[in-house]
C-alpha cells in the first residue's frame, strides 16, 4: 500500500511589487519558460507536483511541464526529463482561486540533488501567485525552451517561485516513517539572510544533520516561511510604513494554519518559528499569548505534536525598543513555561550573545541584527533535539 508524503512546500502569497521599494521586473509572461529549482526531503520514483492560481484574476495556463535533476545554475539533467501530465494532457487551465496537482510523475532522482521544474506559459500571463524570496533562483527563457539545457537561452535571472507550491512522493507504507512537519514561520524559517542556491535555510540544515547520523526514513521538514508574515495581522491590513509596510507578506499565520499546515500530506506536527513582526508591529504580549496559544490549541486538537521556538534577539536592529524587546522576554518566559507543547526549541538563548542577551551574537548575525546568516541557521538546526522525530514517528 503506498501514499503521498509532501517532500517540498513554498507559501504563496498575493503578487505585489512592493518590498522596501524595490519594483520587481517580472509582473508578467508570455511565450516564456520559467525553471524553478526545489530542494525536496525525501526521495522516490514517482512524483506529483502542485501547482497554486489562489490569487489569480485570470485562468492560468501551462502547456508543457518537466521536472528533472538539477546540476549547476540553470542546467539540468537533459538525459532524464519527467513529463509532467494533466489528466493525460501536457496543457492544463487552472482556473481562478483553484490549486491542482499533475498526474503521477515517473522520475527516479537522486536523493543528493535537487530538482527543476520547468513551466512553460504561452500565453499572456500577469504574475498572481507567486513565492517572492526563497533564497533560490530562477531562470527565465523566451518560448518553450522546458527541455532545452542553455544558459544563453535562460538568460534571465529572479528569485521567486511563481505558481509553484508543493511536490509529492509517493511511499510506501512500511516500517518507521518519522513524515511529515511543517515550520510555520516569518523570514528567519525562510531563510530570508542564508546564502543564495546554497540550501542553508535552517529547516534544510536540520535535514541535512538527521541524514548524517541516522539510517532510517527521513522526515520532511516542510518550510512555510514567509519574509514579513505575522500571526495576529494580515500583510494588506497594516498600513504603509506601519510594522513592516510589506504588502506582499502574507496573509496572517492564524488562518495560514488551516490550509498550510493540516492539510498537508503525511503531516505529524507543526513548528512554531514566529511572532517577531508582531513584536516589531507593537502587538502587546498578552495578544501574541493569545495568538500563540490558539495556534497551540488548534494543533493539539488535530492531534498534532506541537514545537515552539523563543523569539530570537533583535537588539541594536532598526526595530528594537525597549518596549519591544519587554514584550519579547515576556513572551519567551511565557513559551518556556508552557505546559502543552512536545518540544520547546530555545533560539532565544541558542543566538543571544552571552554578554548583551538582547542582541544576536555577532558570529551569526547577518549584518542586520535580526536574520541569522548561515551559521546562525546552523546553530539553530543544532538546537533540535533529533530523536524528537523518531520518537514522534510511535505515537
Amino acid at each position: 500500500m503506498s501514499q503521498w508524503k509532501r517532500s517540498w512546500y513554498a507559501s504563496q502569497t498575493q503578487f505585489d511589487d512592493r518590498f522596501f521599494g524595490h519594483a520587481f521586473s517580472h509582473a508578467s509572461f508570455e511565450n516564456q519558460t520559467v525553471r524553478m529549482v526545489i530542494h525536496p526531503h525525501d526521495y522516490g520514483s514517482i512524483w506529483r507536483i502542485k501547482f497554486s492560481n489562489r490569487y489569480g484574476v485570470y485562468p492560468l495556463t501551462l502547456d508543457s511541464v518537466t521536472l528533472s535533476s538539477h546540476r549547476n545554475n540553470v542546467n539540468f539533467d537533459d538525459q532524464d526529463v519527467g513529463n509532467v501530465t494533466f489528466k493525460g494532457s501536457s496543457k492544463v487551465v487552472i482556473p481562478v482561486g483553484k490549486e491542482l496537482y499533475s498526474d503521477p510523475v515517473s522520475y527516479h532522482a537522486d536523493p543528493s540533488a535537487d530538482l527543476t521544474i520547468s513551466l512553460y506559459l504561452p500565453v499572456y500571463t500577469k504574475v498572481s501567485t507567486w513565492h517572492f524570496s526563497p533564497a533560490r533562483s530562477t531562470y527565465i527563457a523566451q518560448g518553450n525552451q522546458t527541455k532545452v539545457n542553455d544558459a544563453d537561452i535562460f538568460d534571465t535571472t529572479t528569485h521567486s517561485y511563481y505558481w509553484l507550491t508543493a511536490l509529492d512522493v509517493e511511499m510506501m507504507s512500511s516500517g518507521v516513517d518519522p513524515g511529515v512537519f511543517v515550520v510555520m514561520g516569518d523570514s528567519i524559517t525562510e531563510g530570508y539572510a542564508s546564502s543564495l542556491n546554497a540550501n542553508q535555510r535552517w529547516p534544510d540544515l536540520l535535514l541535512n544533520r538527521i541524514r548524517q547520523v541516522s539510517d532510517q526514513p527521513l522526515p520532511s521538514i516542510l518550510n512555510a516561511g514567509l519574509t514579513g508574515n505575522m500571526i495576529l495581522r494580515d500583510a494588506r491590513d497594516v498600513e504603509e510604513g506601519a510594522a513592516l509596510g510589506l504588502a506582499n507578506a502574507g496573509e496572517r499565520m492564524l488562518d495560514r494554519l488551516e490550509r498550510e499546515g493540516f492539510t498537508q500530506p503525511g503531516l505529524k506536527g507543526i513548528i512554531f518559528n514566529c511572532g517577531i513582526n508582531d513584536i516589531f508591529g507593537d502587538a502587546t504580549s498578552e495578544q501574541l499569548i493569545r495568538g500563540l496559544n490558539e495556534m497551540i490549541d488548534r494543533t493539539k486538537k488535530q492531534h498534532l505534536k506541537v514545537v515552539i521556538c523563543t523569539v530570537t534577539p533583535f537588539g541594536k536592529s532598526h526595530f528594537f525598543t525597549d518596549e519591544r524587546e519587554k514584550v519579547r522576554q515576556e513572551v519567551n518566559q511565557w513559551i518556556r513555561s508552557n505546559a502543552q507543547t512536545d518540544l520547546i526549541i530555545d533560539l532565544d538563548r541558542t543566538l543571544a550573545d552571552p554578554r548583551e542577551p538582547t542582541e544576536m551574537l555577532h558570529i551569526y548575525d547577518s549584518g542586520d541584527k535580526t536574520h541569522p546568516n548561515d551559521d546562525g541557521n546552523k546553530a539553530i538546526a543544532e538546537a533540535v533535539p533529533l530523536s524528537f522525530f523518531y520518537e514522534s514517528s510511535q505515537n
